[in-house]
């Protein structure tokens, strides 16, 4: 037998061994779940959800808290507990706050990507329950919020600046809210949003983005979507000097960053990364964002110090339930990578 077929035959081992371990590899990253690794110390959640003061959307989150504790308060709990026995208590109960948080956009949105692999972990155990799940849906809004897969926030960087914008402006942050969300005002507003604000069409803006049917039907709804359309007009018509003057004026750094994210999409999205950046050393100095970093744990200025108030350590936190200290800032606020799943009612 010619020596070239046993070279060749060698050739095609070694080149089926290789594609072996290609497809072995990839698929293992694919599986691979990222999280942040956080302590979670803080034991007072926020009250009604960190609902901002200026939100009237009380009713829609007491029914979803009543509609939640019928269908799922226990079983839930108790699912998490026996598929992720590592989980403890309070790093359950802050994340399960977040996918209330996730469940009240939803009721406002069209769509809304699941950017969280953390709290998508929660929502496929709550979809387990299959009717319970269809219940909990139709008494907290009178529809599904549909579980399907998006994709990464890297490559949808436009609904992750809507997401990041809208989250903003219902809810104070918390100590966890970059830690479980990822980092916040990384990407600029997509350009198709752009161009409706430019155009002012709030009511193309309410179609494309809203739900309508709940606008009609929902007085509440109705009156929470006419405000956020209110502040996303008045960020985008700030200039330069306004900006800068909010910046001083007020100590929320979460919505001044909200509102200078939108400006400069608008207007200087090219350099979109430099100026956010300069924007949020000004807001949080380095020295203000190192303090807060645990002895543990490393923390970017985008965790704790977005939220709206400083609090001791005691674990007596606000509304917001944030902290901006040494001692009370427990979470590594490094964005994780989330290839997951994203949901919108009917």
């Amino acid at each position: 037998m010619p020596i070239y077929y046993y070279i060749a035959a060698g050739l095609l081992v070694v080149a089926a061994l290789v594609i072996r371990r290609r497809i072995r590899i990839f698929r293992s990253k694919g599986r691979r779940r990222r999280h942040t690794r956080v302590t979670y110390r803080r034991k007072k959640l926020p009250l009604n959800l960190g609902l901002r003061d200026d939100i009237s959307y009380d009713k829609t989150v007491q029914q979803l808290e009543k509609s939640f504790n019928k269908h799922f308060s226990n079983k839930l709990k108790l699912r998490m507990e026996q598929e992720y026995p590592h989980m403890k208590k309070l790093e359950y109960r802050w994340k399960l706050l977040e996918l209330k948080r996730y469940f009240v956009m939803a009721s406002l949105l069209k769509q809304v990507p699941m950017f969280s692999d953390e709290v998508d972990e929660l929502w496929h155990e709550m979809l387990m329950f299959t009717k319970s799940y269809a219940d909990f849906c139709v008494e907290f809004m009178g529809s599904t919020v549909h579980h399907e897969p998006a994709v990464t926030r890297s490559e949808n960087p436009g609904a992750r600046a809507w997401f990041d914008w809208v989250y903003c402006q219902l809810f104070e942050f918390t100590p966890y809210s970059s830690a479980i969300w990822g980092e916040f005002f990384s990407y600029p507003i997509s350009g198709d949003l752009q161009k409706l604000i430019a155009q002012g069409d709030r009511t193309e803006l309410v179609n494309q983005f809203f739900h309508t049917r709940r606008m009609q039907e929902d007085p509440e709804a109705a009156q929470v979507i006419s405000y956020l359309m209110d502040r996303l007009q008045r960020s985008a018509g700030l200039n330069e000097q306004e900006l800068s003057l909010e910046s001083s004026g007020t100590v929320d750094v979460a919505l001044i960053m909200a509102s200078a994210m939108v400006y400069h999409s608008m207007y200087h999205e090219a350099t979109y990364g430099v100026h956010m950046g300069r924007l949020e050393q000004e807001l949080i100095p380095p020295e203000k964002a190192a303090q807060g970093a645990s002895s543990s744990s490393s923390c970017s200025s985008s965790s704790s110090c977005y939220a709206d108030h400083c609090n001791d350590s005691s674990g007596s936190s606000g509304n917001s339930g944030s902290s901006c200290s040494s001692s009370s800032s427990d979470s590594s606020c490094s964005s994780s990578s989330c290839s997951s799943c994203g949901g919108g009612g009917d």
